[in-house]
């Protein structure tokens, strides 16, 4: 429970060491996950901003569609790509509440999950650069959470900031956030097309443009 400004403290908790995880959910924002390094004896801080879960609009099953943000963020749902999350088939409209998070953002890392930190396609633990994100939401007409079927793909067009885009390599890897673990792992690439990335994603979730870095641990 928070205090009339939003904090809240948790005392005497056992977390795993390298990614400690504090997960948020509110009605109408998208879940997030905070990930930090624990350390005995010692506080973390933290600031979270959650992301509200608007529908961007809505496509039938199975002719599929496509979904566009006003700030460039695009989604295409090819033909009968989308099943029940719990299991089975699933026919008649579905509702797209996504968000694009802007990698020059100030609020970047309260309103990101995780901590920039990944698990590359070897194994090993990487830091990101960020290049964009987006997080996504199926639902069907009776509020069931829907995913991508079996052997389908969406394509996600992510906008990229002209800030940036002078920097960023013709292809990056993607990245899914694993709220299990609390990290973001990588699965699959998105091509530099004009100022956007555009990459195919088998599931729905958080989903980051990022170069991976090698690591340090410093104490």
């Amino acid at each position: 429970t928070t205090d009339k400004y939003g904090y809240f403290e948790v005392r005497n908790a056992q977390v795993l060491q390298n990614a400690a995880t504090v997960t948020v959910n509110k009605a109408g924002y998208f879940k997030t996950v905070k990930t930090f390094i624990g350390a005995a004896g010692k506080s973390a801080f933290f600031r979270i901003k959650l992301l509200p879960k608007t529908n961007q609009g809505s496509f039938d099953a199975a002719t599929g569609g496509t979904v566009t943000l006003t700030n460039g963020l695009s989604i295409v749902f090819p033909a009968n790509a989308v099943k029940l999350a719990a299991g089975g088939t699933y026919t008649g409209q579905v509702s797209v509440a996504a968000q694009w998070l802007d990698p020059t953002a100030a609020d970047i890392n309260r309103t990101m999950p995780g901590d920039l930190r990944g698990i590359d396609s070897l194994g090993f633990m990487r830091v990101l650069t960020t290049y964009g994100m987006s997080a996504t939401e199926l639902t069907g007409a009776g509020g069931e959470l829907l995913q991508i079927a079996d052997g389908k793909k969406a394509s996600i067009t992510f906008p990229l900031p002209a800030s940036i885009s002078g920097s960023a390599p013709a292809t990056i890897p993607l990245w899914h956030f694993n709220e299990t673990i609390g990290l973001w792992v990588q699965e699959g690439a998105a091509v530099k097309t004009g100022s956007t990335y555009v990459g195919d994603v088998s599931h729905f979730s958080y989903w980051n443009c990022d170069i991976p870095n090698s690591t340090v641990p410093l104490t």
